[in-house]
């Protein structure tokens, strides 16, 4: 950030990379704190509440939180008098001067991110069709609140671990050679390691909880982006945490886009006359399934808006197939089977007669 006007992170005591919601915590807190109110008559009190108003103002706005992270306060006020002025069309005005050259490098290299960190979270088949906000805790690599107070300029560093290194060949000659130094913080700037500001070093072990909704309608593999969590690295961005929903298995319903499928058992007699079942859905709503003719096995039967919310309107469902599975009998008495015959059109089966010594055949 160019070092100029207040130092508005300081100010509500939060890191560069802080969320949005850790910026509101702390400002809710510092503003009751000095609030005129709770403090009538003192001027210095009232000098903090009107900074901790004014840093919040501008870190709360991510335009103004942006432009200011790159060219500081009075960049800020530049970029507001332009705004004012009509110009601009919402483009940062320094961009406009310095958009293609040595400015336009510093842009990209502010905008590089740390590496991503991926992670699986299970969630149950309930979960993806009511929704549920998760909280897991997270222990990640923080900057120390103050580093940059640990700066010293450098003109050779030209990035993150990197400087610029210049020999002279010969007279009228010299070769530009890039190198690492891990000392180099940032273009034009090295880091002390050993600071008053961070006496527990630059970088530091944390341990934050992270918080996020499972959506209704979500499905596997699709990925929860939380960005700007990952560890923090100087004269980078932070890399995002990425949730990827991983859906553990149901013992009645199995999924297939925004439709469910199930297996339903009924008996012979059932199948053959009629039947009527009652089962709990994935959130414990009842739901009915009847048939009141001949169902065979393996007949499927559809149950509109019975499934899965729809991702992008969740007030809308896919629909629930039931598939019948015929429970036969592993045997039959003699008398169910002669009944059997009888009913579909079977010859009846007689008991056949013990022979005697007079039934014979005759020569």
């Amino acid at each position: 950030m160019v070092e100029c006007g207040r130092d508005f992170y300081k100010i509500l005591g939060v890191r560069r990379r802080a969320t949005e919601r850790e910026i509101k915590t702390a400002y809710r807190k510092l503003s009751r704190k000095y609030h005129p109110d709770k403090n009538p008559g003192d001027k210095e009190a009232e000098k903090k509440f009107q900074e901790i108003a004014n840093a919040y103002e501008t870190l709360s706005d991510k335009e103004k939180r942006k432009v200011y992270d790159r060219h500081g306060e009075e960049g800020l006020k530049e970029h507001l008098k332009q705004k004012q002025a009509g110009g601009g069309g919402g483009m940062d005005p320094f961009d406009m001067f310095f958009g293609g050259g040595m400015f336009g490098q510093r842009q990209q290299q502010e905008e590089k991110r740390g590496p991503d960190l991926n992670l699986d979270v299970h969630v149950t088949l309930k979960d993806l069709y009511l929704g549920r906000v998760v909280s897991v805790m997270h222990k990640k690599q923080t900057l120390c609140l103050n580093y940059e107070d640990c700066r010293t300029d450098d003109r050779s560093c030209i990035g993150p671990g990197m400087k610029m290194v210049t020999r002279q060949l010969g007279p009228g000659f010299v070769q530009q050679m890039q190198t690492q130094d891990p000392g180099c913080g940032g273009k034009g700037y090295r880091l002390k390691r050993r600071c008053r500001a961070c006496p527990k070093g630059l970088t530091e072990s944390a341990e934050k909880i992270l918080t996020f909704e499972v959506e209704p309608g979500m499905t596997d593999g699709q990925v929860i982006v939380l960005e700007n969590e990952g560890d923090e690295f100087i004269g980078q961005a932070p890399g995002h945490v990425n949730f990827r929903v991983r859906t553990l298995p149901h013992p009645t319903f199995t999924r297939q886009g925004n439709n469910l499928h199930m297996d339903l058992h009924v008996s012979l007699s059932e199948a053959l006359v009629e039947f009527s079942k009652t089962f709990k859905h994935v959130d414990g709503h009842k739901v009915r399934v009847g048939r009141k003719d001949v169902t065979k096995p393996f007949q499927v039967i559809r149950v509109a808006g019975e499934g899965m919310p729809l991702a992008d309107n969740p007030s809308r469902k896919g629909d629930l197939f039931v598939k019948i599975i015929v429970d036969f009998p592993t045997k039959l008495t003699q008398e169910q089977k002669e009944t059997v015959l009888e009913l579909f059109g079977g010859k009846k089966r007689t008991k056949k007669k013990k022979k005697t010594s007079k039934d014979h055949d005759e020569l």
